[in-house]
């Protein structure tokens, strides 16, 4: 089964590689996405792309990735800890410098083990009263109160309950927003006490239909969706959040193999403050 399973991987692999060089040409990509419009087509490149074709929902991806996901959200190599901010996070340091001090609760929406607080924590002057949470998978949350603890970092903390989000003055969702099937506007209605600051970094947006995919790293492959983006800040600006600034991650960019023209060439951050 393994070798079936390395085998069709080898396959999907090589695959990606021709329809991204392909995509990349005028007529190449007028032609993949006219053939990818056919009813036939679509099921020749699911056959083709395996994984790597999109899919209609996030449940989808995730079903047809599983096999190949080599961990997934659980990889070691993903829970890696960096201090060094990436050149999007000074976007948000812009934003937040001034505010810091109105800051006493933050609730980080996939924050893994913590690398946020930590990296921030060099950059931004939180206070020693500050309380960080970080809401991830149980088993990030195990290795990330084992951290914590080793680092002393005693304003961090962990939970897999989304409901600890009530009452927190900033909720960040860095580089995790297309990992949830629920948009985070839905989220937030279901918060009580709903946050006054809202960053959002590092993710892919479309101003298209909404659909996911997989990003294959090599040694990590996770499924994500395309939020459509007008509809995503209209839904914020329906209740009472304005977008104070955005800014291109350019750091990341995600190639859509079968979709070539709705790749994203830079992620997106946004600050949002209610109004």
């Amino acid at each position: 089964m393994k070798a079936k399973i390395s085998l069709r991987d080898t396959q999907i692999v090589c695959a990606a590689k021709f329809f991204r060089a392909l995509g990349m040409i005028g007529y190449g990509r007028r032609l993949i996405e006219g053939i990818e419009r056919t009813h036939f087509g679509a099921a020749i490149f699911g056959c083709i792309l395996g994984y790597r074709r999109s899919f209609s929902t996030l449940d989808e991806a995730e079903r047809a990735v599983r096999p190949y996901a080599k961990g997934g959200h659980e990889n070691p190599s993903r829970l890696e800890l960096s201090r060094i901010a990436k050149p999007s996070d000074y976007a948000a340091f812009y934003y937040l410098r001034d505010r810091i001090p109105y800051i006493k609760r933050i609730f980080d929406m996939g924050g893994s083990v913590g690398n946020l607080c930590y990296c921030y924590s060099d950059y931004l002057p939180l206070g020693t009263d500050a309380i960080w949470t970080v809401y991830d998978l149980p088993e990030n949350v195990r290795l990330g109160r084992e951290m914590a603890s080793d680092r002393n970092a005693r304003n961090l903390q962990f939970t897999d309950d989304p409901q600890k989000a009530d009452g927190a003055d900033l909720l960040i969702v860095s580089g995790a927003l297309h990992y949830f099937d629920k948009p985070l506007p839905e989220f937030i209605e279901n918060i009580k006490q709903r946050p006054k600051y809202i960053l959002i970094n590092r993710t892919p947006l479309t101003e298209g239909p909404e659909f996911a995919v997989v990003q294959d790293a090599g040694n990590i492959r996770v499924a994500c969706k395309l939020y459509n983006r007008s509809k995503l800040i209209a839904d914020f600006k329906r209740m009472g959040y304005g977008v104070l600034g955005e800014w291109h991650a350019a750091e990341l960019r995600l190639t859509v193999l079968d979709r070539p023209s709705s790749s994203v060439s830079a992620y997106t951050g946004l600050w949002l403050e209610h109004l």
